[in-house]
């Protein structure tokens, strides 16, 4: 699609790139999002379409710039309602949806992310996660794959929707605009954008990848476009992470989803190198470890000889395995990153960090090793600061250098009885970027973080 306007900042401001990328599109910046109802075991369960088309919900659909919508739900039924919000709903304005259409006039049309998710996260993040390292991940399954808030008979829900703009060049519907909820199945004839909805907002990403996505897919912008001339708005590893999902869509069956395994495989090679006496320990060592999962994905052992063949995104590890002393076994970590787009993507250090196990290398398993790696790239790579205390809860900062949007975060409560772990799921905080958590403790420490590959 042309420049609909001769300024780049008005183009990709009137296209909805300003805003999306600050992680705190509140009205306070830092405050968390306010909590979503969960679903009620006593209630009646309906699709949010089918509840509004049968008169039992009434939907009130209202723009609120580049990178949200707002959505109110009455419930006008005598029952109590469990409200699925499936992946995949687009916010249409009244001018321009049904296809897509709108490019010779009127407002965006904005796909919807999930209610309750964090500033700057898109998605139900809809994979059992949190997995302990070296465990396969189940996989997505009909009761993961629902977002469901609870509306109680005669009351209404007000949602804050992360949204995505589908129509580049034109300008963001606001408050006094007055939208319509569809599938997109009912906005887009195109199987391309259906299916790259419905997945991203499916397993979840941060939103400025999301962005991304739905650029290209529905109107065309070139990846190499937005890096070139839209860093200041897109960086490049979101560019990275949307290309690689394009192709992985482009490269699925029929089915309604892209095939997420697609997108998890060939994201983390490992390489050992190993000092004098531990040839045999290290290559047991890759041996085990080949398979398991370190940062939530899966580990491929790479030859010392080889570098990696991989579509960008990716991390090359490079092991260097040592015996400090009687009964311990330390690492060295050197971290590489395939800067760019493609599979010509070229090889470059991100930085390096260490692990301590205590035991000898001939006790280590392979998924010893996994474990004490992944808590290294975690620590090293991932952090987290207090920004705002009150009494009995501390907002923390999280800080992303990874090259992947963060799923999860676990973080190790301190100043706090028994210094408890607490897991953060569905956070979406893209790659090089930032996002708050709220944690009932003092201050923490990054002790586990988990990708999905987006």
């Amino acid at each position: 699609m042309l420049w609909r306007h001769p300024s780049l900042v008005r183009a990709f401001s009137a296209a909805g790139l300003l805003s999306f990328l600050t992680l705190v599109p509140t009205a306070r910046a830092g405050e968390p999002a306010d909590p979503v109802p969960t679903a009620d075991a006593q209630a009646e369960t309906v699709n949010i379409l089918d509840a509004k088309k049968a008169g039992d919900l009434a939907i009130d659909v209202r723009g609120h710039g580049q990178s949200l919508v707002k959505v109110a739900i009455k419930n006008t039924s005598k029952r109590r309602l469990n409200v699925v919000i499936p992946a995949g709903l687009v916010a249409a304005s009244s001018t321009g949806q049904a296809g897509g259409a709108g490019a010779g006039g009127g407002l965006q049309n904005m796909g919807l992310g999930a209610p309750g998710n964090r500033p700057g996260g898109f998605g139900q993040f809809g994979l059992n996660g949190n997995n302990p390292v070296g465990f396969r991940s189940v996989g997505l399954s009909a009761e993961n794959k629902l977002s469901t808030v609870t509306v109680a008979v005669g009351q209404s829900l007000d949602l804050d929707m992360p949204a995505v703009c589908l129509n580049f060049g034109l300008p963001s519907p606001v408050m006094k605009d007055r939208l319509t909820l569809v599938d997109v199945g009912d906005y887009s004839r195109d199987p391309r954008v259906r299916k790259a909805l419905r997945s991203v907002g499916t397993f979840g990403t941060s939103q400025g990848t999301a962005q991304a996505i739905m650029w290209n897919v529905c109107n065309g912008v070139a990846f190499a476009r937005m890096t070139s001339e839209g860093e200041k708005f897109v960086n490049r590893h979101e560019v990275a992470l949307a290309a690689r999902f394009v192709e992985a869509l482009d490269d699925s069956s029929t089915s309604e989803l892209v095939d997420f395994t697609s997108l998890s495989r060939a994201r983390i090679f490992v390489t050992f190198v190993e000092e004098k006496g531990l040839e045999k320990d290290a290559q047991r060592l890759a041996t085990e470890m080949e398979g398991l999962r370190v940062l939530g994905l899966p580990v491929q052992i790479v030859a010392a000889k080889d570098l990696p063949k991989a579509v960008s995104p990716a991390l090359h590890l490079v092991v260097n395995l040592t015996d400090s002393k009687v009964g311990e076994t330390s690492g060295k970590i050197l971290v590489r990153h395939n800067a760019g787009i493609g599979r010509d993507a070229e090889w470059a250090n991100l930085g390096k960090t260490s692990f301590k196990e205590t035991s000898a290398a001939t006790a280590l398993k392979g998924i010893d090793i996994a474990r004490a790696v992944d808590h290294a790239l975690a620590a090293e790579f991932v952090s987290a600061r207090p920004t705002r205390k009150s009494i009995g809860n501390t907002e923390m900062r999280v800080e992303n250098r990874l090259p992947f949007s963060l799923s999860s975060v676990t973080l190790k409560a301190t100043g706090s009885a028994g210094s408890p772990s607490v897991t953060f799921t569905g956070l979406g905080i893209g790659p090089v970027r930032s996002g708050i958590v709220d944690l009932q403790a003092a201050n923490g420490t990054v002790e586990r973080v988990e990708l999905n590959g987006l």
